[in-house]
């Protein structure tokens, strides 16, 4: 093969690669106001029984700059028919804005986030469905293995009190014989 069909050949591969991949944003933005929040998880994938939070980034729209107090805003999990009320707190001094609620999901499945509340003066009021939390098996590695014996063992036991009645026969019988 010539070494003109090469260079070709290799940008067509190159920009079909980049039409290919699609970027993935676990994160979910509403508008409220003239607020833009930011709502998911901290850690993603979340995984049940291991501590997350969930991050709420909060900027204004006109010029994108971050809102440091949100002592108004109110912000609810709720999974099947249960909810709790989370506290915000801020994710560092750093980093303006930007609020997590410190959580442990313990059942995998679709978790529900509501904000509720106000922003300044503007009504908050959205719900929003994070990134689905994952069971532990999902990253666990190497794989646990749990042995279940082959046979039940139950019948041993039977066998047990079996022979232990036939003992205190036979017992019983010799010891008539002896009289």
């Amino acid at each position: 093969m010539k070494k003109k069909f090469f260079i070709p050949a290799g940008l067509i591969a190159f920009f079909a690669l980049l039409l290919t991949v699609q970027t993935a944003f676990a994160h979910t933005s509403i508008t409220a106001g003239n607020y833009t929040i930011e709502i998911g998880w901290v850690n993603e994938p979340a995984i049940v029984g291991q501590q997350n939070a969930i991050v709420v980034n909060v900027s204004t729209i006109s010029d994108n700059k971050p809102v440091e107090n949100v002592s108004g805003l109110i912000v609810a999990v709720s999974y099947g028919d249960q909810s709790k009320t989370l506290t915000l707190q801020p994710l560092g001094e750093d980093t303006p804005g930007h609020f997590i609620a410190p959580i442990i999901p313990v059942i995998p499945g679709q978790y529900t986030i509501t904000l509720g509340g106000k922003l300044g003066d503007t009504s908050v009021n959205s719900q929003v469905q994070p990134e689905e939390v994952q069971s532990a098996d999902t990253l666990q590695f190497p794989v646990v293995e749990v042995v279940q014996p082959a046979v039940s063992t139950d019948w041993l036991a039977w066998l047990g009190a079996l022979l232990g009645l036939i003992g205190i026969g036979l017992g019983v019988t010799a010891l008539r014989k002896m009289r």
